[in-house]
């Protein structure tokens, strides 16, 4: 199954974005060149986090953002900008760094290398000139090591990155520490490089000789992880070693197979799959359980002598939220639960921005953040959004509903929206019983001019603030808080309906809509991934219509990347399978590499957008990953929706899947030809009842259970789970 998506070149890689990709969640590396071959090493938590100057002036605060953003003032718009703006591109820092590269220098320059990652196993091999040279390479999955076992004789060295120590004084993407030196003791080859803070770090490698090859142990260590970070690193690779490549390779496919064995799809699709498999290999590949969770690029930060696109950070905008909404649908829980951990163990970071910045009560986070939680500065309407945090809050809800987990939601659920109510409320203004934001947007329209600033309240915000305090209505009543239950009623009360005109068309504000082709459906929040408003009702199906039709119109002449997955997810709530399809094929074929890589742009020219360059981030694949999903299994309407929005090419194709989780933690499993149900199964921890749409294509229907039940198609029947049930489809 795996083996016909393995990633494979016949020619030699010249580029880091198209590299093969390997990574453990804390260390990745990219493998690519034609002499020498080069292995980039990267760590997630490696960052420059000195803040800028600007966060720590008096005036970076919400309320003088407020009142520079109302002025109309150029001067006081120039203002606005050095405050709140050009943090993010007048100086170096805080920004996620490299560390740079091994080269392996096997005498030659040439086209002719072969190269493969086995994405079950996670193993790159390389082939060089018809093999002069070979390499098997990984980094392994339950130590924070990379490995290689090499044939060929080559030299080996470091490459510490021009702009760690560049000389350019005026050069603003110049970090300028101090020029470290690539040292060789032994067996080791390594190098220290200090900063301009406490913070260290290096590269360290181990090169054992064996006889006829040779084996390659590295890592990256700072003196984070402790004092002498050289001989923790040294005294790791030798543990590493002294277990042999051999048996760290066997628990390194172990823990893959594991990992592969949670969750399957088969639609037919070999460009879909492709895509769907390549994005989950590196999902595991760059978020684990214990490190940090994904930035924009992961663990492969770009490998071409310059910070990263966009610095590198956690944009809390959009990415983040899409990297992390599709792995409780494919059953990937510990790997996507670091995100959780982390919001949760950066609370009390947030809670402080929270009182200072924004001068409320509770919890709101940065939008653009570093790897500390602190504010990185953009283009304020959004950096700066106080709603985005409720975007982010939202993965909280989502871990409740898709397990179930009642101590999850007292504990962890129910406290995060609290705080982040209490933070919203104290922000809103009161005018004719209504409350408002001093400030509205929507990602991003109009991008970072005047225009901007929309009326408050935005579709975007007001649906998540609408989404907010409906959500902690419903926790408090499944907790018994029926006091505080009242009080976000009131609140609720007082937020305005979603703005819509008179077509059905979902509006930007309450005075216009969108009139240009646009990147981002922020204003279509309350369709998708809210769920406010639901492909249900006449009302409801006109509006869905209505809304893509005006998205239609306008055309993808603007559109990035994620524009197409964030497209699919909508067109599946409205059962359009065809157009979800179409928009994932699109994606699949412009905007992703041959490595798996989302490179943002229509790089290949095929004409889907104006967007040509090619920056790497990691978001869009995981929403197209959660399309994708959604076209096979649906719940949030209350009912499971089995393969509701399949596309005409699918037809003739038996589709299936394989423990895709449903909300309170059931595993799903289900097989279609030609639009019926041939086969479903649902697995569950306890006793739980099933509410499931028929579409098996009968309306007696059977169970393992002994349940037998008539039920008309495409109504809504009761199933009662115990463990596991089983359909059974007679003839």
């Amino acid at each position: 199954m795996y083996k016909k998506y393995n990633i494979q070149y016949q020619k030699s890689i010249k580029n880091w974005d198209e590299a093969l990709p390997l990574g453990n969640g804390k260390l990745g590396g990219l493998i690519y060149g034609d002499g020498p071959l080069r292995i980039a090493i990267d760590r997630v938590d490696l960052w420059d986090s000195r803040p800028n100057p600007t966060t720590r002036e008096k005036a970076f605060h919400f309320s003088n953002l407020v009142q520079l953003s109302r002025s109309g003032k150029q001067d006081d718009w120039k203002e606005r900008a050095r405050l709140f703006e050009n943090i993010f591109t007048e100086l170096p820092y805080p920004s996620k760094i490299t560390a740079g590269r091994l080269e392996l220098d096997f005498g030659v320059k040439t086209e002719n290398i072969q190269s493969c990652v086995d994405i079950k196993r996670a193993i790159a091999s390389i082939n060089i000139q018809n093999g002069l040279a070979k390499m098997e390479a990984f980094f392994s999955a339950t130590r924070y090591v990379g490995a290689a076992r090499v044939y060929g004789e080559y030299t080996l060295d470091i490459h510490i990155p021009d702009y760690i120590s560049g000389t350019g004084e005026k050069d603003a993407f110049c970090l300028q520490y101090p020029r470290a030196a690539v040292v060789r003791d032994g067996e080791y080859t390594y190098y220290k490089q200090t900063t301009h803070t406490d913070f260290e770090y290096g590269i360290v490698v181990l090169r054992k000789d064996c006889g006829e090859y040779s084996e390659l142990y590295f890592t990256i260590a700072t003196n984070v992880d402790e004092a002498d970070f050289i001989e923790l690193a040294k005294r790791q690779l030798s543990d590493a070693a002294c277990f042999g490549f051999s048996a760290l390779k066997k628990e390194h496919i172990a823990w893959w197979k594991n990992y592969w064995s949670k969750s399957e799809i088969v639609i037919g699709d070999k460009l879909l799959e492709k895509v769907y498999y390549r994005s989950w290999y590196l999902f595991a590949s760059c978020s684990r359980k214990g490190c940090f969770p994904m930035p924009l690029q992961g663990v492969w930060t770009a490998d071409n002598d310059a910070l990263p696109p966009w610095k590198g950070d956690y944009h809390h905008d959009t990415n983040t939220q899409l990297s992390y909404q599709a792995f409780l649908k494919a059953n990937r829980l510990s790997e996507g639960e670091v995100f959780i951990d982390y919001l949760w163990d950066m609370k009390p970071q947030f809670e402080t921005f929270a009182k200072e910045f924004f001068g409320v009560e509770g919890l709101l986070l940065p939008s653009c953040s570093t790897l500390d939680g602190k504010a990185m500065g953009g283009w304020a309407q959004y950096s700066l959004s106080p709603t985005m945090t409720i975007w982010t809050a939202q993965s909280f809800d989502e871990y409740y509903l898709y397990t179930g987990d009642k101590e999850f939601l007292k504990e962890r659920a129910y406290p995060f929206f609290k705080e982040v109510g209490k933070a919203i409320y104290g922000l809103l203004e009161e005018r004719e019983g209504k409350l408002y934001l001093p400030l509205s947007s929507s990602p991003e329209i109009y991008d970072d001019t005047p225009e901007a600033y929309l009326k408050p309240n935005s579709n975007f915000d007001l649906a998540l603030m609408r989404y907010l305090y409906k959500t902690l209505i419903g926790y408090c009543e499944s907790l018994g808080e029926l006091t505080e239950a009242n009080e976000y009623l009131t609140i609720l009360n007082k937020l305005d309906d979603i703005a819509i005109d008179e077509k059905g068309v979902v509006m930007l504000d309450s005075t216009q809509k969108l009139r240009e082709s646009h990147r981002h459906f922020s204003h279509l929040m309350c369709l998708y991934p809210l769920h406010l408003i639901n492909y249900d009702t006449s009302e409801h199906k006109r509006i869905y219509e209505s809304s893509l039709q005006d998205i239609e119109f306008y055309g993808m002449g603007m559109w990035a990347g994620f524009s197409f997955a964030m497209c699919a997810q909508i067109y599946a709530m409205a059962y359009k399978g065809n157009s979800a399809y179409e928009k994932l094929r699109q994606f699949a074929n412009g905007f992703v590499a041959e490595n798996g890589f989302h490179l943002n742009g229509d790089f290949k020219n095929y004409g889907y957008t104006t967007f040509h360059y090619r920056p790497f981030t990691l978001e869009s694949l995981f929403g197209f990953c959660d399309a994708l999903q959604e076209m096979l299994l649906q719940e949030h309407q209350g009912y499971l929706h089995l393969f509701p929005a399949i596309p005409k090419d699918w037809n003739e194709n038996t589709i299936s899947f394989r423990n895709l989780r449903a909300y309170g933690g059931v595993l799903i499993t289900a097989k279609s030809k030609q639009g019926k149900i041939t086969n479903f199964s649902a697995e569950a921890d306890k006793a739980t009842v099933l509410r499931i749409r028929n579409d098996f294509g009968k309306e007696e229907l059977r169970f393992s259970n002994g349940e037998k039940i008539f039920c008309k198609l495409g109504e809504i029947f009761t199933l009662h789970i115990d463990r596991k049930v089983v359909f059974i489809n007679e003839s």
